[in-house]
């Protein structure tokens, strides 16, 4: 080992709003600065912003923000829709790099599949490859792999354990596990959400400007 060689640290603003039990937190490296979390289904903006102000208020003053950290998912697209935009916002003020990172990373081990209910009788499950798609009942009841789920207690029988929940500051463990190469590739794709299906996007009935 070179022991000449100094570690230049990161300073990590990490965000987390696909799921209701939302978090953020700051981070230099592992050691946390700041970290905060909220309750919120419809209104994350009216707790994400007071957080974010808190978050940068506790900046070192001789440091500056070298990435923003987005749960990209899968959950809430309005959560993670709110949580980028804001996080345009922010790396745009402070040259920080803007990144979408799967929120579902931090809950993955092993061979167990992660899971939770993507409506109209699907389920949302990520394999233990990293693969993230849409199952009907009868394909997850044959998946081997244990399942972890995202869901309340009860809502997936089979899931060997339940109430998991992404937060702010595993995505900051899953940015640090990430090799050089990875965290290359993920800050030279566009920050965005995780889409288990095509979004929907309901055409407007007439154009902005008309009355």
């Amino acid at each position: 080992m070179d022991h000449g060689t100094t570690h230049e640290s990161m300073i990590l603003l990490a965000i987390e709003t696909s799921v209701s039990a939302a978090s953020l937190c700051l981070a230099e490296d592992e050691h946390i600065l700041f970290t905060t979390s909220w309750h919120a289904e419809r209104n994350h903006d009216a707790h994400l912003f007071p957080a974010l102000q808190q978050a940068l208020n506790a900046l070192p003053a001789d440091c500056s923000l070298d990435y923003v950290l987005v749960g990209a998912g899968p959950g809430s697209y309005g959560g993670v829709r709110v949580a980028l935009a804001a996080g345009v916002g922010i790396a745009t003020v402070t040259n920080a790099r803007l990144v979408a990172v799967e929120s579902w990373a931090q809950l993955a081990g092993g061979e167990a599949c992660v899971v939770a209910d993507a409506r109209r009788g699907g389920w949302t499950v990520r394999r233990p490859d990293g693969a993230i798609d849409v199952l009907s009942p009868e394909e997850l009841a044959a998946l081997k792999a244990p399942l972890y789920s995202v869901e309340a207690s009860g809502v997936v029988p089979a899931a060997a354990k339940e109430g998991l929940r992404p937060e702010a500051e595993g995505l900051v463990r899953t940015w640090l596990n990430m090799s050089e190469t990875e965290r290359a590739a993920a800050a030279s794709k566009p920050a965005e959400p995780i889409y288990v299906r095509p979004p929907h996007i309901t055409k407007a009935t007439r154009k902005p400007w008309e009355i």
